[in-house]
């Protein structure tokens, strides 16, 4: 059964991150209790931390922990630094390539689960029919289900340096409908491309708190998934496979702002198909713009809200299946008309903007759950394609410091009350 609550694959994931919080929300709620109840004493010892003299001696005298800490004073509102620290997780919307960057020599580890649907059929920005789709071509889609789960782990080598991995897992439900109301369905699932990443710091006006800070993200994504699915030996059009079939570098540059408590940015990158693959096609360029917002209710609660553009450039030449064998063509004959519009290379690429909201919980220091869904603002398509219902995810963050770590529990070490 492809239902997303029912396959396997994503029950046993739901389930591990079920008896962690269960098991362990307890103990997790008692330390944020407890660091909300001695606020007033961990701000006194922090603050007589940084008053000692070179010998070691304690001084009597006041000190302003804001001050030292260049944040601002006379705070009408509580102050927070994002849920995990004050330039980290937590402070970006988890879904933005290079989001959850940890603090030096510390592990991350992000979990994602998606579910997307596509419902009804549009040219250009408008809608069109399936009636008058079949007058062109013998079958249409007529939903489509999509189901992603993929696991990132990345290293922090320095306050300017990131590099991490991203594997993927998906699973594509397409119900098709031909001319005189017959139904059939198409099904793909396997392992996606693989996405290898850095990303760079190029400015920061402060690296233990900084309220501006610019990045350089850097990566290629590797073509793990398969473009070779079929059924009963035909290739299942472009939109069914598993990847690209290429090598495809990235560029993109992130801006993070902050005036405790809100956060913001924008995130601009480029995803270049630089040639055809085994196939003799590749698929379109890709360029997106993305702009959050975000709130924070308290110290363990975030609010979000993000516009996401994306730009995705033409499909360009055909698989050798479909041109030279007649894959997808009537008759099998690659001198007739397509079957279906998922077979012609015309029907790829377009324009979407989406509005995302969502909510980041700390159940516990260091780890994050983030739920978002995201509904289309608008879409001008290329051709006929599905448009976009609606994408549900839920991710698991966790942030792993190593001894090395200015967030580890080495005595003396770091400014806990702000969760370094």
């Amino acid at each position: 059964m492809s239902s997303f609550f029912y396959n396997s694959k994503f029950v046993l994931q739901f389930i591990f991150w079920i008896i962690a919080l269960v098991f362990l929300s307890n103990e997790c709620m008692a330390e944020l209790n407890n660091l909300i109840n001695d606020k007033d004493q961990h701000e006194n010892e922090q603050t007589n931390r940084l008053v000692l003299n070179e010998r070691g001696n304690k001084q009597k005298e006041s000190t302003n922990v804001s001050e030292e800490l260049t944040l601002p004073e006379n705070l009408s509102y509580p102050l927070f630094m994002g849920l995990c620290c004050g330039k980290c997780g937590g402070n970006m919307p988890l879904n933005i390539p290079g989001a959850g960057t940890p603090e030096p020599h510390e592990f991350r580890i992000k979990m994602n689960l998606s579910w997307g649907r596509m419902v009804g059929l549009r040219r250009g920005t408008s809608n069109r029919s399936t009636k008058d789709t079949l007058g062109q071509y013998m079958m249409t889609q007529r939903k489509m289900d999509m189901y992603m789960s993929n696991v990132s782990v990345g290293y922090a080598f320095s306050d300017r340096f990131f590099a991490g991995i991203m594997g993927m897992y998906m699973e594509k439900d397409m119900e098709m409908i031909r001319r005189g109301g017959r139904r059939s369905s198409m099904n793909s699932q396997g392992a996606g491309d693989t996405m290898l990443m850095t990303k760079t710091l190029l400015y920061a006006d402060d690296y233990l708190i900084p309220t501006s800070q610019v990045s350089l993200l850097l990566g290629v994504s590797i073509p793990t998934g398969s473009i070779d699915q079929d059924d009963t030996g035909q290739i299942l059009p472009y939109s069914m496979q598993l990847g690209s079939g290429t090598f495809d570098p990235f560029i993109g540059v992130l801006y993070e702002g902050s005036s405790s408590p809100f956060w913001w940015g924008a995130n601009a990158s480029y995803l270049a198909r630089a040639y055809e693959n085994y196939k003799s096609y590749n698929l379109g360029d890709e360029y997106r713009l993305d702009l959050y917002g975000m709130y924070q209710l308290r110290h363990n609660l975030v609010g979000e809200l993000q516009i996401k553009g994306k730009y995705v450039g033409d499909l360009e030449g055909e698989a050798q299946e479909i041109e030279q064998d007649g894959d997808g063509h009537m008759n099998g004959n690659p001198n007739m008309a397509f079957m279906s519009n998922l077979y012609d290379p015309d029907n790829y690429g377009g324009s979407t903007v989406d509005l995302t909201t969502g909510v980041q919980w700390q159940p516990f220091r260091n780890h994050i759950l983030n739920a978002q869904f995201s509904v289309p603002l608008f879409q001008n398509l290329h051709g006929t394609q599905m448009e976009r219902d609606f994408t549900a995810s839920v991710t698991y963050y966790i942030e792993v410091p190593l001894r090395k770590s200015r967030r580890s529990k080495k005595s003396g070490k770091g400014l806990d009350i702000l969760g370094f």
